[in-house]
């Protein structure tokens, strides 16, 4: 398994080295160790132009992932931007650590590259179970002891 991470923020600073060890654990249990996957931490400025340039829409949001996986290299899964400025403002409204939020958003972005959407309400509920059960395996059922 392959992790690239590019830091493009200074909002709150990132343990890359444990954010590794977790994308490894998330990797090992959605059976895709052997994938290889770009990770960008930004501000939400940065994910707001790439939300209007390739989705047409004009606000930031938490993660946004491109798969880029193709005949050439079939085991980049692809791209994982995710917002930490979006997750320290959520995990305030929601009383819960920054990291954990930002974890939850790699979750998020990493289902979405191996095929899970959350367009129609169905896929939108089988999407957030799945992250339920990731994030509890992983972090067990208070995930936010594990980020102190």
């Amino acid at each position: 398994m392959k992790i690239e991470i590019s830091n493009q923020q200074r909002i709150k600073r990132v343990n890359l080295k444990k954010t590794k060890t977790y994308l490894r654990k998330i990797f090992t249990r959605l059976n895709i160790s052997s994938k290889k996957i770009s990770i960008v931490f930004c501000d939400n400025g940065f994910i707001k132009k790439l939300n209007r340039r390739f989705f047409k829409k004009n606000y930031s949001t938490d993660v946004i992932s491109f798969n880029l996986s193709d005949e050439f290299d079939p085991d980049y899964l692809g791209e994982v931007v995710v917002s930490v400025e979006k997750a320290v403002k959520v995990a305030k409204k929601r009383n819960c650590k920054w990291e954990s939020e930002l974890m939850l958003y790699l979750v998020h972005g990493v289902l979405h590259l191996i095929g899970y959407d959350d367009a129609s309400r169905k896929n939108r509920l089988r999407m957030n179970k799945k992250e339920a059960e990731i994030m509890e395996d992983i972090f067990g059922p208070q995930p936010t002891a594990f980020f102190k």
